[in-house]
């Protein structure tokens, strides 16, 4: 294997997969990327098992090959040179050789036989999204991805048809969950819902800032994204999702109207003296408006009343702050609506006007 290409352009590729290579990996290979050398192009991958990222890289090809090389030390000298050419030659026993300018660095890597092997990439399976689109709906579930690895079923975000072109994201961790619904231009190719774990989806993110549209689609027990010289498989999670449905109230009693960002900016301020551990922030709620009231023994209270459009009866209960603002802040229209139904029942939280997103958030005690 022997291979000349730029710096730049080499750095940015092994960049992309250094989230997905493993440091402390149980086998050695894993803390490697592959780089395989044919036809004018590197092809770069990393794995964990669970997800695998390939990217290529224009080369001029000396010698065809492949090898598995240290990830982060790979990505350390290369991001260090200062820009040029650089060239990348194995040298025997599995080790390189990378020469740039006058600077010189050899490398102990490992057969590219023990580098697991990558899931294919069908095709006819992938249908395609626009990036932006697809990057917004992530941003509007991703945060309600329960951290707890032992719900799987939980841990990461469920895709499936909403309609031949409309697209449904849906996230809970139990106590908060987010829905999205997008048409799409493309016809929707799910047989049924599936899972994509936090990790591949915080990939997946990676393939979206790079490319206008992308290619998206399941099979094999695994999720699959391509975009322009990358690709992503990810191991869906072998759990069922919940039936989301059942917690999501189809009627509530009042609504609430209030401008989103002066809503937020209440929440930021009366959260400051809330419960570190809770973050709780009670609501007392009537026609002449709504107080936000925060309260912690060990630091204060804190006070502010805003006003809203609001006809129901008057009512008081509390929620975790953060769980409010993380949906506000991926809002972006000027009003909001919040569905109550009582002091016990989850509330609804949504857009004002027709675009499909909602998250439905458990009440605390306060």
């Amino acid at each position: 294997m022997k291979f000349k290409t730029r710096v730049e352009d080499f750095a940015v590729k092994l960049g992309l997969v250094q989230g997905i290579s493993e440091r402390r990996a149980t086998m050695p290979v894993l803390s490697h990327v592959l780089l395989n050398v044919a036809k004018n192009r590197i092809e770069i991958s990393a794995t964990d098992l669970e997800t695998t990222m390939s990217t290529w890289s224009t080369a001029e090809v000396l010698r065809e090959g492949s090898l598995a090389v240290p990830a982060r030390k790979l990505y350390e000298i290369v991001k260090e040179l200062e820009g040029g050419d650089i060239e990348v030659e194995e040298i025997g026993n599995h080790w390189i050789e990378i020469s740039a300018s006058s600077a010189i660095f050899k490398i102990a890597g490992l057969p590219s036989d023990d580098f697991p092997i990558i899931p294919e990439l069908h095709s006819d399976h992938l249908f395609s999204v626009e990036s932006s689109l697809l990057e917004e709906m992530v941003s509007k579930t991703i945060f309600a991805v329960s951290p707890d690895e032992l719900r799987r079923n939980l841990a990461g975000i469920y895709f499936e048809e909403a309609g031949s072109k409309s697209l449904r994201l849906v996230s809970t961790d139990g106590h908060r969950l987010s829905l999205v619904e997008k048409n799409i231009d493309s016809r929707v190719k799910f047989e049924k819902g599936f899972v994509v774990p936090k990790k591949g989806v915080a990939e997946l993110r990676k393939v979206l800032k790079l490319t206008d549209k992308v290619r998206i689609g399941v099979g094999d027990s695994f999720f699959m994204a391509e975009g322009e010289d990358i690709v992503l498989i990810a191991r869906l999670i072998d759990a069922d999702f919940p039936d989301y449905k059942q917690v999501t109230p189809e009627v509530t009693k009042a609504t609430l109207t209030l401008k989103k960002g002066e809503f937020l900016s209440a929440l930021k301020r009366v959260s400051i003296l809330s419960s570190e551990k809770t973050r709780s922030v009670k609501f007392v709620i009537n026609k002449d408006g709504m107080t936000l009231i925060s309260v912690s023994p060990e630091v204060g209270e804190a006070k502010e009343k805003i006003a809203v459009e609001y006809s129901g009866d008057p009512m008081e209960l509390g929620f975790n702050s953060r769980y409010l603002m993380d949906v506000l802040e991926v809002i972006s229209e000027e009003k909001v609506q919040m569905g109550l139904i009582d002091e016990l029942s989850p509330a609804v939280l949504r857009p004002e006007g027709e675009e499909i997103y909602l998250s439905v958030i458990m009440p605390m005690r306060v």
